[in-house]
């Protein structure tokens, strides 16, 4: 057997753990990942799946709301064929007596609209307030990924197939020879790697290290090497184009730019000029945005290596408190037009929004950072 990460939040809730799914393992379980899903969350998502079949929990789906469109996300969700599925808002039919279980997110954030009362909250971030009725299995390490494999290893039952030959062998619930372990730890792999920023963010521990190392072992090589050099499609190449003539000099060493607007399946090019931006030579924070059709709503990437700027202060200074988080340098915010439709505009009148969106916005950032 594998010895477990030995992370001591998990090790102190396992058991309370065990005991909820197996009282109730003959009703669904919602395992729910934020919107929008970053690969941290949909290996969350998945490696919690295979925690609740394994104690028996075999009525368990993974759902999210919003859109998987970064490109590597849809390359994790294409190679390894994730269970994850678009939740239904509105029409969703729930079982009566469903559970849920919130991974890589709490109660109450701005990008969790999935509008149920989790019964356990797995997560990695900051948590401001706990719920006594809530089970929390809690740390601040580098990735939910890193929490989600440890309680798969710390979770080990009796081999009841075994039974009347001696002592019964134990089974535990990541098992490295089991079909489908391969594409479990390549996922879980991928959501430490990305979520640690290769390791290099201040919130990775011994434990993200620790759990990677284990993983590297058991992974597909091959899958692992596909997601990570994901192929970009053409758009995001012409909306950066896009982004560098809209580029404002004067900001400098800041880099701020506007792509007029895209359509939601393809706003993903927004973190991916962000991230691209971010490594040009001088830059020490860069800001990229746009208004997205078909949600009616700006959203923005924030990135910055700058010691005298943080990044969710400078989220809330530009877009507005509650629109938006941040952690270890990179964030991002969603502003809706609440009262009118882009999409129903005339283009004169689009013109004008985007006018008045991109004035507004640089602004407020040369405010923030002047």
């Amino acid at each position: 057997m594998i010895s477990p990460i030995g992370n001591k939040r998990v090790k102190a809730r396992k058991d309370a753990f065990v005991k909820l799914v197996t009282e109730n393992k003959n009703k669904r379980w919602y395992v729910c990942s934020h919107d929008n899903p970053d690969p941290d969350s949909i290996a969350s998502a998945v490696g919690m799946l295979h925690i609740l079949h394994f104690l028996g929990a075999e009525d368990a789906q993974a759902v999210y709301r919003g859109e998987i469109s970064h490109p590597q996300n849809r390359a994790m969700i294409n190679v390894l064929q994730t269970p994850i599925r678009k939740w239904k808002n509105g029409n969703e039919v729930i079982p009566e007596g469903s559970l849920f279980i919130f991974v890589d997110c709490s109660c109450g954030q701005k990008n969790m609209t999935i509008k149920v009362a989790p019964q356990i909250v797995v997560d990695h971030h900051k948590i401001s307030t706990h719920n006594k009725d809530i089970l929390y299995l809690h740390d601040e390490v580098g990735a939910c990924s890193t929490l989600i494999f440890d309680l798969a290893l710390s979770i080990v039952m009796p081999d009841e197939s075994d039974e009347g030959e001696g002592e019964n062998p134990e089974l535990q619930c990541f098992d490295p020879d089991e079909d489908g372990s391969k594409e479990l730890a390549t996922a879980l792999a991928i959501g430490i790697k990305t979520d640690t920023l290769d390791f290099l963010a201040e919130t990775t521990t011994s434990d993200d290290f620790n759990a990677f190392r284990i993983l590297g072992r058991h992974l597909s090589d091959d899958k692992f090497s596909k997601i990570v050099n994901y192929e970009f499609p053409q758009y995001v190449l012409d909306f950066e184009m896009i982004a560098w003539q809209n580029r404002r000099p004067e900001f400098q060493p800041n880099f701020i730019t506007g792509i007029g607007f895209v359509d939601e399946t393809k706003s993903d090019c927004i973190p991916a000029i962000a991230d691209k931006m971010m490594r040009l030579q001088g830059v020490q924070t860069v800001v990229v945005y746009g208004i997205v059709t078909g949600e009616n709503a700006v959203r923005a990437s924030v990135r910055t290596s700058s010691a005298s700027i943080d990044c969710q202060t400078l989220l809330d200074d530009v877009f507005g408190k509650g629109n938006g988080g941040a952690k270890q340098g990179i964030g991002g915010a969603k502003v809706v037009f609440n009262v009118f439709s882009p999409d129903e505009m005339s283009a004169e009148n689009r013109d004008s929004l985007w006018e008045l969106t991109k004035a507004q916005i640089e602004r407020r950032f040369e405010r923030a950072t002047g």
